[in-house]
């Protein structure tokens, strides 16, 4: 109930008289009907639709009813698992939402405990954590990134791309994968290795797993992937060498971001949320160039997140197995 709290109150900022469209599947109803509860205790309005209600899924486009609400919302919120096949729906819901300025909280694939942890704090503390951290990033800075796991890594930022900030506030027209908490931006080089024990995803959820067990190393040169191994799972990595293979610039780091969640402690097992997580994490492909300024792109990602990293911007240490200084 507090987390649901800090979920439609603090983040998507729903009040009295607004009205939020909400989107679930039935592998969430629990959830779900604790946000309602909340949204209602507000004496906000509620269009509340489970997808499964609305046709066959996977669900290919945004069913009508869907669209048609999305006239009546100030807010809306998608909170559905990972279906392969719903890429398209999830893009066009979000794409509508923006064209109606709607607050829009993205939330594919988070459980409950993802919910529990990543609103376990203010979203106010989270904003002050990430704007500590950018102000000490300059735009030509070097990240070196060290974990017990066996990350080496360096990272040279780009001055001509910016840091694009998820916090936990949803403003008009934006959409925000929540929990919140998290400052990405496309580098001009990742060098070194990269070893992956958090969580793997990628954009049609085909991939998405844990790597708690099943820990997943980069070998990473000009940005490019050289090599990909999983010593307790071969067919792991043999898979995601011919998966980043399928699209041009896949092999490439599209994105480096800081998680700045700090109530996330350690990875809960769905990629949105653990990239929250007080740590680096890579993503491959995708660079949302409208938004960091890069001047390439890819038609997919896939992400890969690790925990419990010390991380030096240039010479000053920002991050200590986990915890932020700054």
């Amino acid at each position: 109930m507090v987390a649901a709290q800090r979920l439609v109150e603090g983040s998507l900022g729903l009040v009295r008289g607004e009205t939020l469209l909400f989107v679930y599947d039935a592998t969430h109803m629990a959830v779900a009907e604790v946000i309602v509860d909340v949204a209602k205790s507000l004496s906000a309005s509620v269009l509340a639709f489970r997808l499964e209600d609305l046709g066959t899924r996977p669900c290919t486009r945004a069913p009508g009813p869907i669209v048609d609400a999305m006239a009546k919302a100030q807010a809306s919120l998608l909170l559905v698992d990972f279906y392969r096949g719903e890429l398209a729906m999830r893009t066009e819901i979000v794409e509508l939402a923006a064209s109606c300025k709607l607050r829009h909280g993205h939330m594919v694939g988070v459980s409950r405990a993802s919910l529990v942890d990543g609103f376990s704090v203010d979203p106010r503390r989270i904003g002050d954590q990430m704007r500590s951290l950018i102000v000490r990033l300059r735009p030509d800075a070097r990240l070196f990134v060290r974990s017990r796991a066996g990350t080496e890594l360096t990272i040279k930022l780009a001055p001509q791309c910016q840091w694009v900030e998820y916090g936990c506030v949803v403003q008009a027209g934006r959409r925000v994968n929540l929990p919140g908490g998290e400052i990405v931006t496309c580098p001009v080089s990742v060098d070194g290795t990269y070893v992956a024990d958090g969580t793997l995803g990628d954009a049609d959820g085909s991939l998405t797993r844990t790597l708690s067990g099943t820990p997943v190393t980069f070998k990473i040169a000009a940005s490019r992937v050289q090599s990909v191994e999983c010593g307790r799972e071969p067919n792991l990595a043999r898979t995601l060498s011919e998966r980043i293979h399928h699209f041009a610039n896949l092999d490439r780091v599209g994105l480096v971001g800081f998680g700045m969640n700090i109530g996330v402690t350690g990875p809960v097992g769905d990629i949105f949320t653990d990239q929250k997580v007080p740590a680096v994490h890579l993503s491959f492909g995708e660079t949302f160039p409208e938004k960091t300024g890069a001047l390439w792109s890819a038609k997919s990602w896939i992400a890969v997140t690790s925990a419990g990293n010390d991380v030096d911007i240039d010479k000053l240490a920002v991050l200590r197995s986990g915890r932020y200084l700054v």
